[in-house]
């Protein structure tokens, strides 16, 4: 593995040649990120520079530095942060109102396409991305304002179950953003098979919701409402959500499905949580990138445990330091991030 620095221009600068760790985060429906620590030496200080790109030659994605620390000790060393190519779609928010209408991929290129590649004010456009993805089957029928541009997307890819990603190739010295839906997989992670070392297996009930009132235009008992999701008794939990930005002259006919699509995307992100925090053998009988990879859906189960579970594989860590290769796993969804519960408050 090649660990390769490319400049604004993406020319390549140089190649990152020694490094105590890196720790490198690939996530399904969220933008990934890094994080590298490194002697302070002349060729790294060259390097690892603000904005440069980083580009690890085994990978589809490279990362963005956007943090940079340095530290003196018995040694110098300079610490660096960032996130995937996606996470430029940060940079940006959706100017104005979004009314989107159709599969998922094409409303997502409407909001990237407008806000990123080809905006009407030409200071917002961003050079060397583009964005294409196939037609998921995945249709979506709400409205945006006024809200960053990645979580909206995050928030779209989440709630529909797609992946995102930004693909780079150094040869066009191109980012291209798609989605794609990740495919099931016959693998079986467990500690009998010893292709586990550790496990923190999570069951949890505490921010879940099973039916939401979601509600429209209008005030007070003349206000449009519609509700979604079932249950009954205490296995009911109910939550509302306020989608009074929701215009019924901006959907017609299909108002109320666009109402019920808002209730279904907060239901999404509140369902029950039943995931697998998991340390991978790298060395067992399952290859990483060859029989399983970021967004496939597999099987975990712990004996003991008494649990077996259908999971698709949301986040990889990958950790390389002196003692090699670790991998770190995610399989299922985990609880809410501080970032996610935000976005909670915005739907």
């Amino acid at each position: 593995m090649e660990f390769y620095v490319y400049n604004d221009s993406r020319d390549l600068l140089g190649t990152v040649e020694s490094y105590e760790y890196l720790r490198w985060t690939r996530r399904y429906s969220h933008c990934g990120s890094f994080e590298l620590l490194a002697v302070a030496d002349d060729n790294n200080l060259a390097l690892l520079r603000m904005g440069l790109v980083l580009w690890k030659s085994d990978d589809e994605e490279a990362g963005i530095i956007e943090h940079i620390e340095l530290t003196m000790d018995e040694r110098e060393y300079i610490l660096v942060r960032g996130r995937f190519a996606t996470g430029i779609l940060a940079r940006r928010i959706v100017w104005g109102t979004a009314i989107l209408q159709g599969d998922v991929s094409v409303c997502a290129s409407q909001l990237i396409t407008r806000h990123l590649l080809n905006p009407v004010d030409n200071n917002r456009i961003v050079s060397g991305y583009a964005f294409s993805a196939p037609d998921l089957g995945i249709h979506i029928n709400t409205q945006i304002s006024y809200r960053n541009l990645l979580g909206t997307v995050e928030s779209l890819c989440a709630a529909t179950d797609i992946g995102i990603k930004t693909v780079w190739n150094p040869v066009s010295r191109q980012f291209t953003v798609t989605l794609y839906k990740g495919s099931n997989n016959p693998a079986v992670f467990s500690r009998d098979f010893e292709n586990l070392t550790s496990q923190i297996y999570i069951d949890s009930e505490l921010e879940s919701a099973t039916v939401a009132l979601v509600a429209g235009e209008g005030e007070g008992a003349e206000r449009q409402t519609v509700s979604v999701g079932g249950g009954a008794g205490t296995e009911r939990r109910e939550i509302f959500v306020d989608a009074k930005d929701l215009r019924g002259e901006d959907f017609g006919s299909a108002y109320s499905a666009a109402l019920a699509q808002r209730g279904d995307a907060a239901l999404a992100e509140l369902a029950a949580v039943k995931s697998f925090d998991a340390a991978v053998n790298p060395h067992g009988n399952l290859k990483y990138k060859t029989d399983f990879d970021i967004g496939q859906i597999v099987k975990v189960i712990s004996k003991k445990w008494g649990v077996k579970l259908d999971a698709r594989i949301t986040e990889i860590e990958e950790s390389y330091d002196r003692d090699g290769l670790s991998l770190q796993v995610v399989f299922g969804r985990g609880l809410l991030t501080l970032a996610q519960k935000l976005r909670m408050g915005e739907m």
